[in-house]
């Protein structure tokens, strides 16, 4: 047996028993068995934990995959109702694969918004250089910088993005569809308003709704036709204009966008931003 082959040739030998709990009464429950016990334990991580159906996947992904079963627990974990890894796991197992000559290796062009990282591998079967590149334009382009990370070490964002587009591209089996948390794990930004779906003005659409607000002041029952006293009036709301920055003003306060922001939303008499960042406000200005 090859090398280049090992990974294949041991995943094939692994399918049998990987598979018996389908028609093996008694394979299922030892299975359960073992979950159960893990999800036991304090030593999983707390997304296992009290989760034995969770560990029975793991287990299974663990025979699969010919990976220690605690390695599979610290490795493993649900996003977006998709089992997933972490990109190191990803590299480690691409590296010991026997597909390669050599681990995954890169190269970095360019600093700043300019950075540049290639990941390169050679394939063993073949001797082909394989490449797969990304960049910080195209990290901003998709919305990765929404991710922290991606400003504080960008070198190393950039590394995984590079070394898991090549696995995915030219050794998918290492992975047998087990997403990279790195890659579908994204901060997620609220845009509700319909502006943002119309392509209209978010300010101008925050005003038509402050306006239509401040025509229900005064609640009128159907059976009398007058003023519902037992409730209080909202607060008036009003949009303001002015030279510079366009703001809104609720009650007394005056909130004023922040750049990049899609869309404000109403929450606890509040004017907040969509992607909760903190509220700017200030004096009306004369």
């Amino acid at each position: 047996m090859t090398q280049s082959t090992a990974l294949t040739t041991t995943s094939q030998q692994q399918s049998p028993s990987a598979l018996a709990f389908l028609h093996d009464g008694a394979a299922f429950e030892h299975l359960w068995r073992v979950a159960k016990a893990f999800s036991m334990s304090g030593m999983v991580p707390p997304h296992f934990q009290g989760k034995p159906e969770s560990c029975m996947v793991a287990l299974m992904y663990a025979e699969q995959l010919g990976e220690h079963p605690m390695v599979m627990f610290q490795e493993t974990g649900v996003i977006n109702g998709r089992p997933s890894t972490s990109a190191r796991f990803a590299i480690a197992r691409a590296n010991k694969s026997g597909l390669l000559q050599g681990p995954i290796t890169w190269t970095e062009k360019g600093q700043g918004d300019a950075l540049e990282v290639t990941a390169s591998a050679t394939l063993r079967e073949t001797g082909e250089v394989v490449q797969a590149r990304v960049s910080m334009k195209e990290a901003a382009a998709d919305g990765w910088t929404r991710n922290p990370k991606y400003k504080s070490i960008p070198g190393q964002m950039l590394r995984w993005r590079a070394a898991t587009r090549l696995i995915n591209l030219y050794m998918p089996e290492v992975l047998f569809g087990l997403g990279v948390k790195e890659e579908i794990e994204q901060v997620s930004v609220r845009d509700a308003s319909p502006a943002a779906q119309t392509g209209g003005s978010v300010v101008a659409d925050l005003n038509r709704q402050i306006a239509a607000a401040a025509q229900t002041d005064a609640v009128t029952t159907p059976e009398s036709g007058e003023s519902d006293t037992s409730q209080p009036a909202p607060a008036k709301q009003e949009s303001v204009q002015a030279e510079g920055p366009p703001f809104i003003r609720v009650g007394t306060r005056v909130l004023y966008p922040i750049e990049g922001i899609h869309a404000f939303e109403k929450l606890d008499s509040s004017w907040l931003s969509s992607d909760r960042s903190q509220e700017i406000s200030g004096e009306i200005p004369s």
